[in-house]
């Protein structure tokens, strides 16, 4: 289910600097150059649907790597707490820190439910080429359902034009 028309589809995806987990600073602009980018958005490491998709994607991760497809998973939390998750996890793909929000605002994926404070995104998944397009969006109102596994490949494979 959309929320946010804001962001749509074959816009231009905005360009965010984030800390990792690992302690590096990812650039969005640096990484869609060679391939595609699945940019994920989670509630946090305390929120066991997150934790579940997370790890649904790590089990995944190597034929996304495959398919010349890097994974970016975002959340309000600070570096040490995704840094935290991604060792819980094991998770092979670095998890952002937006503590501010800004990313959360700029692809319009703030949980407005919440309260008015809050950094709380709804999940959400975007796909985004090379050249930063937006190929693919999901953004969830319910936090309980997230973007299947089956999709996102069946996505990449519209987007490649591969059989996926």
């Amino acid at each position: 289910m959309n929320v946010n028309q804001t962001i749509s589809v074959g816009d231009l995806a905005p360009d965010f600097v984030l800390p990792a987990s690992d302690g590096s600073t990812v650039r969005l602009s640096d990484l869609v150059g060679d391939g595609l980018v699945l940019l994920g958005f989670f509630r946090g490491h305390w929120c066991p649907y997150c934790r579940r998709y997370l790890a649904k994607l790590q089990l995944h991760a190597d034929r996304l790597r495959e398919q010349n497809v890097r994974v970016l998973a975002i959340s309000p939390e600070p570096p040490a707490t995704s840094e935290t998750l991604a060792r819980e996890l094991s998770l092979s793909f670095p998890v952002l820190a937006d503590t501010d929000g800004r990313v959360i605002d700029a692809y319009g994926v703030r949980n407005r439910f919440a309260s008015a404070r809050s950094l709380l995104p709804h999940p959400a998944v975007f796909l985004i080429d090379a050249q930063r397009r937006i190929r693919f969006r999901e953004v969830n109102r319910n936090y309980k359902i997230r973007t299947s596994i089956r999709t996102i490949f069946h996505a990449i494979a519209e987007t490649t034009g591969s059989a996926g």
